[in-house]
């Protein structure tokens, strides 16, 4: 028979139960928070190595710009030992040419004594010859005579000939007078011939010279070498004029070398301003500055300068041209100093170029001010009038529009009021009122009309024109 369950033996079991679950809890709560410890570790560890690998990332890209920065100071050292190297090169190629050009002139005199010794053994041969002709020309004498009466009667016929031709020329002069009425002055011819007959003498008498060539290629090498480095400074255009000025003094003495290198210093200037002038209207300035500079120790230069500018642009003067009927096309482009297969707009850029030197000349005060301008601002105010007194043609804008742009300031402050009245003429008869002719280069001109409005809307709202850029030396 079993023992009977005391009420002690189930509170035993019933405590000791209660223990268990409370040890088991116990036990259960321990593991759980071993885990998050666990885990919490198991994460500080991964966040530790990530800043390790992050830290080592970070010192491989700072070591990377360092070596970077290394690299470039070793590629700059070198580009500029280069350069170094390159301008002792040039330095030396420069000496070299200079040596080879002094033994080219010794060659050349050497070759000019022996051309000379054989120019006279020529001249003797031809005296004899000459000899001999005189008594070949005496006996042909009588049949010349005989001749003479046969080219009485065509010269007769051809004066006949010439007369009818005449009447016809006479006819298309007629033409050509209408079609040139206002586009031109007496003045202007006058200036224009005078230009001419100085551009003519000038060729005549230093073409039959080529000694003046070879005596001064020194001399022409160095002008070509300071056009080429000139620039807007003031220090830089000082040096060059006086190079040129000691140059021309040095020759003074010999008038043929003198005129030439003169002749010379001008042609240089107008073709280096032609192309420079082009891209930028302030590369006039620099060259203007040096032609005052230079003109103001030789007075002869300007007639120079101006013979040469009046060649490659008519528009100086201002000249205009009208086409004769029995001209042609190419003859006519010729006579407007065209360039072979120039279209219009270069033309028309080019020209401009010109007439920017020239009206950077005009209002140009001299570097040095106890020296005065030569060819100053007086100059500028008869260019703009004669513009305004000629029929305007499609260029016309344009040129009017470069010298306002350069010379306007320079005129208000040199005429004040008198100047004012002078461009409130260019406004009203291009913009406020203008005739019909004016009105046509609307279409013909648009470009230019729309830039020159805007230049003398800004000038009428301002009260006065703004300086031009670059018209003061750095």
């Amino acid at each position: 028979m079993p023992k009977p369950v005391r009420q002690e033996d189930l509170d035993f079991v019933s405590c000791e139960n209660d223990r268990y679950e409370s040890e088991l809890f116990k036990w259960k709560n321990d593991r759980l928070v071993e885990a998050i410890l666990q885990e919490e570790l198991e994460f500080a560890k991964e966040t530790f190595k990530a800043k390790a690998i992050a830290h080592k990332k970070y010192e491989a890209a700072e070591q990377k710009r360092l070596n970077a920065d290394k690299e470039w100071q070793r590629y700059w050292e070198q580009v500029t030992a280069k350069y170094e190297r390159e301008k002792l090169e040039r330095k030396r190629q420069f000496e070299l040419e200079q040596a080879k050009w002094k033994q080219m002139a010794e060659e050349y005199d050497r070759k000019i004594k022996a051309q000379r010794q054989a120019e006279e053994d020529r001249k003797k041969r031809e005296e004899e010859a000459r000899r001999q002709e005189i008594l070949r020309l005496q006996n042909q004498k009588l049949a010349h005579e005989a001749a003479l009466a046969e080219e009485k009667r065509k010269k007769e016929e051809a004066q006949k000939a010439a007369e009818n031709a005449k009447k016809v020329q006479d006819n298309a002069k007629t033409v050509t007078e209408n079609n040139n009425k206002n586009l031109v002055s007496d003045e202007i011819l006058k200036q224009e011939e005078l230009y001419r007959n100085m551009l003519k003498n000038i060729h005549d008498k230093f073409s039959k010279n080529p000694q003046l060539k070879s005596s001064t290629t020194e001399a022409r090498k160095n002008i070509t070498l300071g056009l080429n480095i000139l620039t807007n400074g003031r220090a830089e255009i000082i040096k060059i004029a006086s190079q040129f000025d000691a140059m021309l003094k040095s020759h003074k003495n010999n008038s043929d070398v003198y005129y030439f290198l003169i002749n010379y210093i001008a042609k240089a200037v107008v073709k280096h301003a032609e192309v420079d002038v082009v891209s930028k209207e302030s590369a006039a300035f620099p060259f203007a500055h040096l032609c005052v500079l230079i003109s103001t120790q030789h007075t002869d230069f300007m007639e120079f300068l101006m013979t040469r500018l009046v060649k490659k642009c008519p528009y100086v003067l201002p000249r205009y041209y009208a086409r004769q009927t029995n001209q042609s096309l190419e003859e006519y482009k010729k006579q407007l100093s065209y360039k072979p297969n120039e279209d219009e707009d270069a033309y028309v850029n080019r020209m401009c170029a010109i007439v920017a030197l020239y009206c950077a000349i005009m209002q140009t005060i001299p570097l040095y001010s106890n020296l005065k301008n030569p060819y100053g601002i007086d100059n500028a105010w008869t260019y703009l009038a004669r513009l305004m007194n000629l029929r305007p043609q499609k260029i016309t804008p344009s040129l009017l529009y470069i010298c306002l742009k350069i010379t306007a300031s320079s005129l208000h402050r040199a005429y004040n009021h008198h100047a004012l009245k002078l461009f409130s003429v260019v406004y009203k008869s291009y913009i406020q009122n203008p005739p019909s002719e004016v009105k046509s280069l609307l279409t013909s001109s648009p470009a230019a009309m729309s830039r020159l409005r805007t230049l003398l809307e800004d000038a009428s709202k301002k009260g006065q024109f703004p300086a031009p850029e670059g018209q003061t030396p750095d």
